[in-house]
């Protein structure tokens, strides 16, 4: 096992802000480096912690560390940040990826709480030699406004642990032959990425009169990646189904560029790439259109 992720995520509760830092501890032969959230007054103030344990029996190293991590701790220092009646649906390895379907209840996490427990998920997996990343899902669907492939590096909270925030958007819905701004206030908790908030919102609809839907009902986002101003965005099949009107894709480009200025935008459909739609080439990234804005 290589301990390529052997961090200890010292996510400060006292608004002092979050910091990661290296724990040099290597497991003992045959076990594995296991997170779950510290207990209240933990010398150290941070929020995670660890401790070593051994595989249940008959288990291979990804099931066996998801089912370590929801029966709890062995040491007194530590508490499970699971609710109690979360179980393992099902898991499965790809491409770097482990790919975890947890119960009902993980859903009703929010905030902190559900920062850490994503936390102790993807650190604990992490350490495997043949996983980068984990995607988490609850009773098979992707969950609102978070990411659905975490990362390590993706784990600290942007706010400092304050909670709830709120971000401005302009979500861009069709209106006549074009397309019109519609201006939200998105709430978000700990851990919520905006840009995903933002699309997955606009994929709702309208909330003013006369704007029609920009995504036919039962599109999904997938997943959204950014890299400085490139973001690559995979959608459904539902989304693509219907009419090819390119307006559906300068609805996701145009809010999106409300939040990342400058965003250059690539569309995946179930993991593969869109190389034309509604006759429009997508061989470059496309950029922020206003002028399809209003009716024409």
């Amino acid at each position: 096992m290589r301990q390529k992720l052997v961090l200890f995520l010292a996510m400060c509760l006292l608004l002092s802000g979050c910091a990661r830092e290296e724990h040099s501890d290597a497991p003992p032969e045959g076990q594995y480096t296991v997170y779950f959230a510290a207990a209240q007054g933990n010398a150290e103030g941070s929020a995670l912690g660890y401790e070593f344990r051994t595989l249940p029996a008959g288990k291979g190293a990804l099931e066996g560390l998801v089912r370590l991590l929801l029966s709890g701790p062995e040491s007194a220092e530590l508490t499970s940040p699971f609710p109690r009646e979360t179980s393992l649906r099902s898991w499965r390895e790809e491409d770097g990826v482990a790919f975890i379907d947890l119960s009902e209840a993980y859903g009703g996490l929010s905030g902190i709480d559900l920062t850490l427990a994503d936390s102790c998920v993807v650190l604990t997996l992490c350490q495997l030699d043949s996983i980068e990343a984990v995607s988490l899902t609850v009773e098979g669907a992707a969950r609102p406004f978070r990411a659905q492939i975490l990362r390590p590096e993706d784990l600290l909270l942007d706010n400092g642990g304050k909670g709830p925030e709120t971000v401005e958007a302009e979500l861009w819905f069709f209106s006549g032959e074009g397309l019109e701004r519609e201006n939200r206030t998105l709430k978000l908790a700990v851990g919520d990425d905006p840009v995903i908030a933002a699309v997955q919102t606009l994929m709702k609809g309208p909330e003013t009169s006369g704007l029609s839907d920009a995504c036919p009902q039962g599109s999904q986002l997938l997943e959204l990646k950014r890299n400085g101003t490139s973001v690559s965005v995979d959608l459904n099949g539902t989304w693509a189904e219907g009419e090819q009107d390119v307006r559906k894709l300068y609805a996701i480009v145009n809010t999106i560029s409300g939040m990342v200025p400058g965003a250059e935008v690539r569309f995946l459909v179930e993991g593969q790439p869109l190389e034309k739609y509604g006759g429009l080439s997508l061989a470059e990234p496309l950029r922020e259109k206003l002028s399809l804005e209003g009716s024409e």
